[in-house]
């Protein structure tokens, strides 16, 4: 909606103000996390149906196809314009066990930065204020 974003904005988006967090991924890990993430979401069982969202990710584009069977649904993942390379390593930022589960990844830190106080840093940065749609999961 047009106009300035809210504090109770940003509390309606991260309800809770948790720390940001880093972690580095392996290639492998990333497309293992999201075809996990993939079949919560489109899981032809019911049962194994959890969250209903596909994890949002700036900087990350996915080509996937939801009819395919679990672990079979990424096609193509980019960071950037790179495709994601097994074995090398990608730092990432994440609120939340939800955003990169604990089995996942290494040099796991909780940053004193805390979710909610970062978003108002960087909107007080950002003025005028931009928004576009960008297409990170591409059902192909």
């Amino acid at each position: 909606m047009p106009g300035e974003v809210t504090l109770n904005d940003l509390y309606n988006i991260i309800p809770m103000n948790p720390p940001v967090s880093m972690v580095e991924l392996a290639g492998e890990e990333i497309m293992m996390m999201l075809e996990e993430n993939l079949e919560m979401t489109f899981s032809c069982d019911p049962y194994r149906q959890m969250g209903g969202y596909v994890k949002r990710c700036l900087g990350l584009n996915v080509y996937f196809k939801m009819e395919n069977p679990p672990g079979q649904r990424i096609q193509k993942l980019f960071i950037g314009d790179e495709e994601v390379q097994f074995g090398k390593y990608y730092t990432a930022a994440f609120v939340t066990i939800q955003g990169v589960p604990q089995k996942y990844g290494r040099y796991r830190e909780n940053r004193p930065e805390r979710a909610v106080d970062a978003l108002q840093a960087c909107l007080a940065r950002r003025r005028p204020l931009h928004a576009e749609l960008r297409g990170t999961f591409m059902p192909i």
